[in-house]
């Protein structure tokens, strides 16, 4: 089957069961899925829209840097969803201006104007892209996930079934512990709590809690006093540190593990700890206390032993910390996080404005600082007391930014939660500032249903029940998963094929993230739409310009890349390590470097040169000790193709090596695998001269390979040296020089561009 019918097909049947608010074709239908018949030219919506709605969303509905794409948008699945949601939300500066038949003619407009072509047809454009083989797409997408290889019955399943065993296999792979951190480390690159890591900051996570309301934060320096205790307390001190540091992003993980929605990362009215850090907060763990213990110790040392796993979270409630003014915390999943409010802190000036702005980033997809409306030089309102209230170049953006910043009004510069008042510690004046609320919808406040004390966690509610939420989720795991941003809006002068190729992309991450919204929210509908999707799958178009963004394939960061010798060698590169070798092969910090570099620099190509270098020269000869071989199984010491056996022995292992190393199927005669087993029979022959000839060099050649070259020790999962070799074991010399050989093969396709890119 075409896998982008199949993929067409997977999509149809994930919207079949959409909710009411999701309902429906994502691409919209000129003829209304509500049976309403509107006048598909209404002249009058579309001076509504050109008045109204043209400044954000654009003059061809492609959106702007302000406003969201309406090619396909969540909401345009008939006259009377799309109204429903202008009458409450739009236009953003005004909520109230556009009700009734004005949001009637104004859907009807723009249900015609720009989702006359169904999601379907939009997405059916790109089937003249070619995608790549099954079995390529499998090995892609197991080191992506979960960073391993895949196994040989699952490349056995998919070669049987073809692209419908691609997403039996997909489902298995995100059961596995290793995709749960990959999906966090695709999140952190937008959130960057992962700065309070033990591996940047030993307590960076831990020093952030204040130590009146949290007087256990760092429990391990008194139960394991004394200098005795030094090694198991540092171990324990680590890992309580990072489970306080990922304690938002672990929402994103137990929603995944447990088919629970991703809107619990928002609104969730609990947090995660582990045992670790459930010492640190004395929070009340929701179901079973009981953590999970390992068989082996987690940290020892003098004598002790501690067994709980570190990766055994459990959602608890903050109930009664010391210091707060009222009993416990009203958690709103991530966003009352003491790592997400410290990440992005505020100021007595700023009034939780730059946590405004990353909310309606990072959550509702709208970059508020590219509304459309004058701005004055220098930033500040004239002649005006109050400008972000009273003057209209400054209100425009603080109307819709400002009711946000207004629901963090309990949080304080280092995350605290006090409750404003006169009275309070935590000041705020209500006078100067937008009340808070979402969206034109302002927060109750009094009432059975107030939510004074509270407001994130109407907040939360609000995100979560928003379309944008959706369109941001896809966004970011598009971009982990594929390596680049979604193409950006056109502008005024795009060409046609831009316009086509945006609409096009926004049709399908629509249909995805309409796909993850019908399956409960569930975030893994999400990544396996997006695998499954040319825009992970493609190798080729007739069309390149038009579908310039199709096929994923992006520069590894460098943890991937540990990952992918780990997982092809058998063990990873000691340079990895260390923080600065990472940041100069294009990593990030989350702290001072918090963007990766996806193009690599001379400086990268030169780390990767050393990288071959040493792993080829380590990876050699200690393939040949093992019982089961990860890189030479079939060839043996002394091959030097001077018969078939041998010669077939070769091939079959360069062939081997090219799939396992760089994703290639190369038959026995092509042109690649001939370059390969030339250089390893030149390399083989003019070492086995030279051991001949050795009598007429000096020094003279020697068939001992070099000290770090040598079978002599197992390599550890981070490169450091491990055990050595039993003397039976080992393998240090090399008499054929077919280990030679083998090496610089070895180092040959290590050094291939396509080895750090995937």
């Amino acid at each position: 089957m075409n896998s982008v019918r199949l993929f067409a097909a997977l999509l149809a049947l994930l919207l079949s069961a959409c909710n009411s608010d999701y309902s429906g074709d994502v691409g919209g239908n000129s003829a209304g899925s509500d049976g309403h018949q509107y006048n598909p030219a209404n002249p009058e919506g579309k001076r509504l829209y050109d008045q109204m709605c043209a400044s954000c969303h654009g003059v061809n509905g492609n959106g702007s840097s302000a406003g969201s794409s309406l090619v396909g948008c969540a909401t345009c699945t008939s006259v009377g969803v799309l109204a429903d949601e202008i009458a409450r939300t739009m236009p953003i500066a005004n909520v109230d201006a556009c009700i009734d038949d004005c949001a009637t003619n104004t859907a009807e407009y723009i249900l015609f104007a720009f989702n006359g072509r169904s999601s379907s047809q939009l997405a059916s454009e790109i089937a003249d892209a070619d995608n790549e083989s099954a079995i390529a797409t499998l090995r892609r997408a197991t080191l992506t996930l979960a960073g391993r290889l895949p196994s040989a019955q699952e490349e056995a399943h998919v070669a049987q079934r073809g692209d419908s065993g691609i997403g039996d296999i997909l489902d298995a792979v995100m059961q596995e512990e290793a995709f749960y951190q990959r999906l966090m480390e695709l999140f952190n690159e937008q959130f960057l709590t992962d700065k309070y890591l033990s591996r940047n900051l030993n307590e960076g996570g831990v020093n952030l809690l204040d130590s009146d309301d949290y007087p256990n934060r760092k429990w391990y320096n008194d139960r394991y006093a004394g200098d005795d205790n030094k090694d198991l307390r540092n171990c324990v001190r680590n890992i309580t540190n990072d489970a306080v540091a990922r304690e938002g992003l672990q929402l994103i993980r137990h929603a995944a593990q447990n088919k629970l929605p991703h809107t619990l990362f928002v609104n969730a009215d609990y947090m995660m700890v582990n045992w670790y850090s459930q010492q640190v907060y004395d929070a009340e763990v929701i179901g079973r206390a009981d953590f999970r213990q390992l068989p082996e110790p987690v940290c020892e040392g003098n004598g002790q032993a501690v067994h709980f796993d570190p990766t055994d979270f459990r959602p608890a409630r903050i109930v009664n910390p010391t210091e707060y003014e009222i009993g416990g915390i009203p958690h709103a999943g991530i966003l009352t996080s003491a790592m997400f409010l410290n990440r992005y802190p505020t100021t007595q000036t700023n009034r939780n404005r730059h946590r405004a702005y990353k909310v309606f980033d990072y959550f509702l997809d709208t970059d508020i600082l590219r509304i459309e409306g004058e701005r004055p030089g220098d930033g500040i309102g004239e002649e005006k007391a109050n400008p972000t209230l009273l003057d209209p170049a400054c209100y425009a953006c603080h109307q819709v930014m400002d009711p946000v910043s207004s629901a963090f009004q309990h949080w304080t510069d280092r995350g605290r939660y006090i409750v404003t008042g006169n009275s309070s510690r935590n000041r705020w004046d209500s006078s100067d500032i937008e009340p808070a609320g979402l969206g034109g919808k302002t927060l109750p406040l009094s009432g059975a249903d107030g939510y004074f004390r509270n407001m994130l966690q109407w907040l939360g509610q609000e995100i979560a029940n928003d379309p944008r939420f959706v369109r941001a989720t896809v966004r970011t795991l598009y971009k982990g998963l594929i390596g680049q941003e979604p193409l950006r809006t056109p502008n005024d002068g795009a060409s046609s094929t831009d316009i086509a190729a945006f609409n096009e992309q926004r049709a399908v991450l629509n249909q995805i993230g309409q796909a993850m919204v019908s399956d409960g929210w569930r975030i893994k509908t999400a990544v396996k739409g997006i695998i499954l999707s040319p825009y992970f799958r493609a190798s080729s178009s007739a069309a390149p310009e038009r579908h310039k963004q199709l096929g994923a394939q992006q520069f590894l960061s460098p943890e991937q890349l540990q990952r992918k010798l780990n997982t092809t060698l058998g063990f990873g590169w000691d340079e990895l390590r260390h923080e600065n070798n990472r940041i100069m092969l294009g990593g990030m910090d989350s702290d001072s470097v918090i963007e990766r570099i996806r193009e690599p620099s001379g400086l990268m190509i030169a780390i990767q040169q050393r990288m071959a270098t040493e792993m080829a020269c380590r990876a050699t000869a200690l393939d040949f000790t093992r019982s089961q071989r990860l890189l030479f199984p079939q060839a043996q010491l002394g091959d030097d193709g001077s018969d078939d056996a041998s010669r077939q022995r070769i091939i079959d292992t360069l062939k081997h090596l090219h799939w396992r190393l760089l994703g290639e199927q190369l038959q026995d005669n092509s042109e690649e695998l001939q370059a390969s087993l030339a250089l390893y029979q030149q390399i083989q022959s003019n070492g086995q001269a030279l051991l001949a000839d050795a009598e007429q060099y000096d020094p003279k050649p020697s068939s001992w390979l070099q000290w770090e070259c040598r079978g002599r020790w197992q390599w550890q999962p981070d490169g450091r040296r491990g055990e050595e070799l039993s003397e039976e074991q080992r393998l240090e010399k090399d008499d054929s020089y077919s280990l030679h050989a083998w090496q610089a093969v070895l180092t040959y396709l290590l050094s291939d561009y396509r080895f750090i890119y995937e």
